[in-house]
């Protein structure tokens, strides 16, 4: 059973590409990203970059990493068999939805899988202005940004969970890592 309800630590390699044609990658990075799912039905899910990785194999993920910018997603589809769900990002929150860090409004689509371990796979869009409000900063869509705008461009995003102590997991796949991990 896929877990509904969960927050988890993530080594990501992201590859930065051009808005208008996402298959020309400009430049790659490691991060740690905050995947977590929430909801009445686990249908929401929040991908927050959480800073650079500074040990290359990022076996363990610092205990102070916070969300910094964060993306949102709405559940499309989802398939307990291939134990995978797939969720829209959106460019504006629904009404109700507060985030850790700063919304990042995104065009794509974030591929949850969960088997062994919680991985992602995430492909993205955005073009957006940034600014301040009471303190705050805020970045707001652009839907139709000019050619080779610094502020729109395209990320690849492959993630794979990592021990952190800021973990939590929610419902049987705990069950099913804990008796992985004590059988390994």
């Amino acid at each position: 059973m896929l877990a509904k309800s969960f927050v988890v630590a993530m080594a990501a390699d992201i590859a930065r590409s051009d808005y208008s044609k996402p298959t020309l990658i400009r430049s790659r990075s490691r991060e740690w990203l905050i995947a977590c799912r929430w909801g009445p039905d686990g249908e929401y899910l929040s991908i927050a970059t959480a800073g650079a990785m500074l040990d290359a194999r990022g076996l363990a993920a610092p205990d102070a990493i916070a969300p910094i910018h964060s993306l949102f997603g709405v559940l499309v589809s989802e398939s307990e068999t291939d134990a995978a769900s797939t969720f829209l990002l959106v460019r504006q929150l629904p009404g109700p939805v507060e985030l850790a860090g700063t919304f990042f409004p995104a065009d794509g689509y974030a591929l949850l899988q969960q088997r062994e371990t919680i991985s992602l796979v995430c492909k993205t869009r955005y073009s957006h202005s940034c600014g301040w409000l009471d303190g705050r900063e805020i970045r707001k869509d652009i839907p139709d940004p000019a050619p080779s705008s610094a502020e729109a461009m395209a990320w690849h995003i492959e993630a794979t969970r990592r021990n952190w102590i800021g973990e939590f997991i929610s419902g049987s796949m705990l069950r099913e890592t804990r008796a992985i991990r004590a059988t390994a």
